[in-house]
């Protein structure tokens, strides 16, 4: 579907999410970026998108962000990779994404929020185990998120992916399902991938209040993104699956 959306970033300044705004941008949609250090931002940025100060832990900056966008894509959360404290934790991945939504209910947002989360938040594991560890209790935090999303009423697509690769994109089998894969090192996804797989759900209609997993498959070949997509169920129809 062609558009010319205005398409908020969260979490577009680097990792995953800076894929995601490159890509949005390279497919004719406006982009605006969330930054703490827009100056810094701009810097790693392609001239054409809007970089606006905010901050996800500052409700009160986020007004002007959420300010006339079609479209919210939400990366954001503790840096992975290193040890993070529950407070914080708590902090970004999970009122971050209320103070989000908050401010876009404010200004009375009528587009879709998507939101990438892990495989695994719902689902025991030794790896949610060691991630639990390593960044206090964020898959537990993660799962209220997913739940606040669905309960906002705002539109949404939750997308929980593997253990992320840099990997370019288009180059594994993806596999999309509805299920609650559990968290394991053997189920990884590329970033250039979940970009792809954003991209795709931004206006799909069956990605519509919908959460689901992709992982990287066994073969090379695979079908388009919206063929992947147009087996989802909503989740009013998939619950069963999506908590284990």
């Amino acid at each position: 579907m062609a558009t010319n959306d205005r398409v908020l970033v969260v979490g577009g300044t680097r990792g995953t999410g800076l894929l995601i705004a490159q890509l949005l941008l390279k497919r004719g949609q406006r982009v605006r970026v969330l930054a703490r250090d827009p100056v810094a931002a701009a810097t790693r940025l392609d001239p054409a998108i809007e970089v606006i100060a905010g901050d996800i832990t500052r409700p009160e900056t986020l007004t002007a962000a959420v300010d006339n966008v079609d479209q919210i894509v939400f990366t954001a959360g503790a840096r992975s990779g290193r040890y993070a404290p529950e407070s914080l934790v708590k902090a970004t991945d999970y009122e971050g994404v209320l103070n989000t939504l908050a401010a876009a209910q404010l200004k009375r947002f009528k587009g879709r929020f998507l939101y990438m989360n892990s495989i695994g938040i719902t689902t025991p594991s030794l790896g949610a185990m060691l991630i639990n560890l390593l960044k206090r209790n964020t898959l537990v935090w993660r799962r209220r998120a997913e739940e606040e999303i669905r309960a906002s009423g705002v539109d949404y697509t939750i997308i929980r992916v593997g253990f992320l690769s840099n990997a370019p994109a288009n180059q594994r089998q993806i596999d999309v399902s509805q299920g609650a894969l559990p968290l394991s090192l053997n189920r990884r996804t590329g970033r250039a991938d979940v970009a792809e797989a954003f991209a795709a759900a931004l206006h799909h209609p069956n990605a519509s209040r919908a959460t689901f997993e992709i992982i990287w498959g066994k073969g090379h070949q695979r079908e388009n993104w919206d063929q992947l997509l147009d087996g989802l169920k909503p989740d009013a129809e998939a619950a069963g699956t999506l908590n284990g």
